[in-house]
């Protein structure tokens, strides 16, 4: 079966001669659906609002926008959740976010929380320095906290999660993941931001308060590609079928990128699905 028959069909959007829907048309088309979307998810599960983290970048804001031209800012909640002073900065641009778009705004400092927790684990005889262990426990509390409060307002969580962080495997699972619904699972990054554009939002501050990865390197920089060609070459292949090797050409890149691409769709597949189970064959 090919990757473009495993995925399911994204958005029926105009795009541009490589596939992305960053088209004038497209990004107001967007403008349109998103929020309708939203009405839809709050109305079908009879909630009373919606919240979204804000982590200072351009995909929560946009989410957190998109939140409020659908339901109103009075019934959207913004959650920042800082772990430590890297994310000073990202929490101030939140705080930024949030003013800006009038929502009610909460500050969480999770730095305890995590703190506490390495030391329960070393306290067992376990691994508490073990660091991508730790962004993903965090990345998980983080989505606990934001159900707490979602919970008590009977509203819906927003994820930010864009399709290129999906195909990828760069988000955490049961972390990021752990929403009510991928708003942007059918966008990729490149598109997520041209709507950011459109829509006004301050990109140029939001790509500069960007959380940093964890390790300190994107999947784009560990390709030696940037991120939009990264994003252009996973729609030609995966959504439109293209052979790796034709995609390569097209876009002027290494041979080696898309197969190494098209290996780690495959290899965090796992991500993107439920858990199986012993009727399930894979």
């Amino acid at each position: 079966m090919s990757d473009a028959a495993r995925h399911p069909r994204v958005l029926d959007l105009p795009r541009d001669e490589t596939g992305l829907a960053t088209t004038t048309v497209a990004l107001r088309r967007l403008q349109e659906l998103l929020p309708e979307f939203l009405v839809d998810l709050v109305s079908d599960a009879d909630a009373e609002g919606l919240v979204v983290p804000l982590d200072g970048g351009v995909a929560t804001a946009t989410a957190a926008a998109l939140a409020v031209d659908a339901v109103g800012a009075e019934d959207v909640l913004a959650l920042t959740m800082p772990a430590g002073l890297t994310d000073e900065a990202t929490s101030r641009t939140a705080g930024t976010v949030a003013e800006m778009l009038g929502v009610d705004h909460r500050r969480l400092q999770l730095q305890p929380v995590i703190a506490a927790f390495q030391e329960t684990v070393g306290d067992a005889g376990g691994p508490a320095d073990d660091l991508v262990a730790t962004d993903n426990a965090l990345e998980r509390f983080r989505t606990a906290t934001t159900y707490y409060f979602a919970n008590r307002r009977e509203a819906l969580v927003v994820g930010p999660v864009d399709r290129t962080a999906r195909l990828l495997g760069s988000a955490t699972k049961y972390g990021e993941t752990g929403v009510d619904c991928f708003l942007f699972g059918d966008l990729y990054g490149t598109e997520v931001r041209a709507l950011a554009g459109a829509m006004d939002l301050p990109v140029d501050m939001l790509e500069e308060a960007e959380r940093a990865p964890p390790h300190g390197s994107t999947d784009a920089d560990r390709l030696d590609v940037d991120a939009e060609t990264v994003d252009r070459a996973l729609r030609l292949h995966v959504d439109e079928g293209r052979d790796p090797r034709d995609v390569a050409d097209r876009l002027g890149i290494d041979r080696s990128v898309v197969p190494r691409l098209k290996e780690w769709c495959a290899t965090t597949r796992h991500k993107r699905h439920m858990p199986p189970k012993p009727s399930t064959n894979r």
